[in-house]
């Protein structure tokens, strides 16, 4: 089986997990029931368009531990999940983009 990745997209200054976006955090638990022993990366992201740098940490971290705690909740291993904050960041347009979280199974 292949690695699986997910985007999830939040509103601006949110770390809530709409339902819409929920669907994607679904998938990647149901692949690890699948494959119990793979880790998964969950990595939050903010706009640098918006806020300050230390305001974007805090917020790329909650949005990334909003998605593990979610993952937990759906039976993943709280073990097999690495969480990461990047803060702000412009790496893709609109700035709207890059409030994400990027949830990757290896």
């Amino acid at each position: 089986e292949q690695p699986i990745r997910r985007d999830i997209f939040f509103t601006i200054s949110s770390n809530v997990i709409s339902a819409t976006e929920m669907v994607k955090v679904k998938e990647i638990a149901e692949y690890m029931k699948k494959y119990p022993n793979s880790t998964v990366e969950v990595t939050g992201y903010a706009d640098s368009a918006t806020g300050v740098p230390a305001y974007n940490q805090q917020l790329s971290e909650r949005r990334a531990k909003a998605v593990a705690k979610e993952l937990v909740k759906m039976g993943v291993a709280e073990e097999n999940i690495v969480v990461e904050g990047k803060g702000g960041v412009a790496e893709v347009k609109p700035a709207s983009y890059n409030r994400r979280v990027i949830i990757e199974a290896l």
